[in-house]
């Protein structure tokens, strides 16, 4: 189990590391190559579905729904103990639902992690908000919702 978490650790970081070279952001064109990666470095099943017309978005919040689904796998594989995770693009005319669920051991005791921390702040400064906690049958969840188009606009004020 240690052996398939370091495997996916580095996977979810090598694109930070690579030569010390800054490399280009992540944006919500790498979930399916993500996914990928994490499905085939490691035991847990991963799904992604998209429910909507999807647009682009503002740099900084492709970079938080990113680090979102990132943040939500990683410790999806190193807690939960699932083997199944869901990752959910739901959009709407006015916002992008991010949901990402596994059928885990759900909410494990605080281990002293600022990753859902990180999550919210991201989420924040674009506007948008973040939650996490039981999954509606079990698990964990994570929801991050992100306005689009003018209500982005008014979010950020």
């Amino acid at each position: 189990a240690m052996a398939q978490l370091r495997r996916i650790l580095g996977v979810l970081k090598e694109e930070e590391r690579r030569g010390g070279v800054r490399l280009p952001q992540p944006d919500l064109a790498g979930l399916p190559g993500l996914v990928r990666q994490v499905a085939a470095s490691t035991a847990l099943r991963v799904e992604l579905s998209v429910r909507g017309r999807s647009r682009p978005l503002p740099p900084d919040a492709e970079v938080a729904a990113y680090r979102a689904v990132q943040e939500a796998l990683t410790n999806t594989v190193k807690h939960a103990y699932a083997s199944c995770a869901q990752v959910e693009l739901d959009w709407a005319e006015d916002e992008l639902t991010l949901t990402v669920t596994d059928d885990g051991r759900g909410p494990a005791p605080t281990t002293g992690g600022h990753g859902l921390i990180g999550l919210r702040e991201r989420a924040a400064a674009c506007g948008g908000s973040a939650e996490a906690g039981p999954g509606p049958q079990g698990g964990f969840r994570i929801v991050v919702r992100l306005p689009v188009g003018a209500d982005r606009e008014a979010a950020l004020g």
